[in-house]
């Protein structure tokens, strides 16, 4: 009989402890915070082999004058991006490893929001807003935009004769004075809305609302800019709509 007892012991014993470890692992899995939620969200994305994207970016002027949306597509495969191509204008800049990088690194603050609020929710799905840090969103787009002003300057330049190179100087340094008071002036801050698949840990949706304001010869500006970007056909198939909640480990 004892040793009966004795062979059981470390069988029982056994149950018990995966029991517990699995009971730790929802416990553990259902408590992660906004700012672990981003983290896993990025790891995973970057995990991928391949996936593909879609979105359209939209800008605005004070007063609601909207310009025509912007519209792109790329594709990431074996870990490295092709062309992100822009149906209006060529080549366009919105990768969302890159985001979700920066994000990860530099925000100010991380929320859950909308759906997915409720950690003990079963909805498969979560929200999380992110909030850039705003000196890094007014160096990305300094930066941003005085490279696109140098492009502007070096197109052509070659074609003009001695005459109109020299106007062209002329102009492309008093833009520069132009654009640099602009940029001394400049506020700006982004929002990004991120929608998670809570099982893959993958981004689903991501959206960023990013306002700008500055000073223009002595007139006050306000500028908006608002891009949606969908992802799909992760590791070669299409992005199926998960049907679980919750997080296995």
């Amino acid at each position: 009989m004892k040793r009966r007892k004795l062979k059981g012991f470390p069988g029982m014993l056994l149950l018990m402890l995966i029991f517990v470890f699995a009971e730790g692992c929802t416990t553990d899995a259902s408590k992660h915070t906004p700012e672990e939620w981003l983290s896993l969200s990025y790891s995973g994305l970057e995990a991928m082999d391949q996936y593909a994207f879609t979105g359209s970016t939209s800008m605005g002027l004070e007063g609601g004058v909207m310009f025509q949306p912007q519209t792109f597509e790329g594709r990431i495969s074996n870990h490295e991006q092709l062309t992100i191509q822009s149906r209006q204008q060529g080549e366009h800049d919105w990768n969302p490893i890159e985001v979700l990088k920066t994000l990860n690194q530099s925000n100010q603050s991380v929320v859950i929001s909308g759906e997915g609020a409720d950690e003990a929710s079963s909805t498969p799905i979560l929200t999380l807003r992110v909030e850039e840090a705003p000196d890094v969103t007014k160096e990305r787009w300094s930066a941003r935009l005085k490279e696109e002003l140098e492009q502007v300057a070096g197109s052509g330049r070659e074609a003009a004769d001695e005459g109109a190179r020299s106007n062209r100087d002329e102009v492309l340094d008093a833009s520069r004075q132009e654009l640099q008071a602009m940029l001394e002036t400049l506020v700006c801050s982004s929002v990004y809305d991120i929608t998670i698949d809570r099982r893959r840990l993958i981004p689903l949706k991501m959206e960023e609302k990013t306002s700008f304001q500055y000073i223009r010869a002595g007139h006050a500006m306000k500028e908006s800019r608002h891009t949606t970007v969908r992802l799909q056909d992760f590791d070669g198939s299409a992005a199926a709509e998960p049907t679980t909640g919750g997080i296995t480990k």
